[in-house]
């Protein structure tokens, strides 16, 4: 098979709909893509990944599916 891919799971750590982290995100997003950009930024999310799995497992481990 010539596929690539794999699966990340992760839990939702926090969110902010306003604050420093999110004023940070709009600033540099400002700056590479333009104010317009920046105003479309509604919230920040911060997730933990806890695994990494292939695609389509048969058991050869993630990193031989990138």
């Amino acid at each position: 098979m010539d596929w690539k891919g794999i699966r990340v799971y992760m839990r939702m750590k926090e969110y902010a709909t306003s604050g420093e982290m999110l004023e940070m995100i709009r600033s540099q997003t400002a700056n590479l893509a333009g104010e317009e950009a920046a105003k479309m930024i509604y919230a920040t999310v911060t997730f933990e990944i806890y695994e990494v799995r292939p695609l389509v497992d048969f058991g050869q481990g993630w990193d031989k599916s990138v």
